[in-house]
């Protein structure tokens, strides 16, 4: 029949070509980390985009902490700084999709940023597009983690995608570190090969 292989004789077999060594698989993670690298949009807008529903930060915790010694942000130490962590959820479904820690500048944020943060549930990257606010990010080494990550009384998750701390520069200064942690429920909307 059209269509159909048939190999009566081992000897008509052709060995198999080896894979290449230039195929690799591609993951998840690694078009999570893909997608991320080429965007210019906030990491919210990037959420909201991938998961096809806006998301809120939930399960917020505020503190203020003098500036430790030394800190990613250039400011002297003692300086006042706002500690936050949070847990990105789709407004519709619920889920988890991100863990974040951020350090703020409040002193380099315009008047009523770090009150509109404190009191809804609006992302960083909300805020900072209702504000109008240019920023930069500048990538961190995985080493400067442990820098960024000041509440060390809330867990970080043990399982994740893919993890990231970055420099958030407005003004050509620096105004917060945030340390993210992407979930595995953002797997499915990742597709695969």
């Amino acid at each position: 029949a059209l269509g159909t292989v048939c190999c009566s004789r081992l000897s008509d077999r052709r060995p198999m070509a080896r894979p290449s060594d230039s195929i690799v698989a591609v993951t998840p993670k690694m078009r999570l980390a893909n997608g991320l690298g080429k965007t210019t949009a906030s990491v919210t807008e990037f959420l909201e985009h991938l998961v096809g529903e806006p998301v809120d930060a939930l399960d917020r915790h505020h503190v203020t902490t003098p500036a430790p010694v030394p800190n990613l942000l250039g400011v002297e130490g003692g300086h006042r700084l706002i500690a936050r962590s949070t847990v990105l959820r789709g407004r519709t479904s619920g889920q988890a999709f991100l863990y974040a820690e951020s350090l703020l500048v409040p002193s380099r944020l315009p008047a009523g940023f770090c009150e509109h943060l404190r009191t809804s549930s609006d992302p960083i990257g909300r805020i900072l597009s209702r504000y109008g606010i240019e920023f930069t990010r500048s990538p961190l080494p995985d080493s400067e983690r442990q820098h960024a990550t000041v509440l060390a009384g809330f867990p970080t998750p043990n399982q994740h995608l893919l993890a990231r701390t970055y420099q958030i520069s407005i003004n050509r200064e620096p105004a917060m570190v945030i340390s993210e942690w992407f979930l595995p429920t953002l797997a499915r909307f990742l597709g695969t090969c």
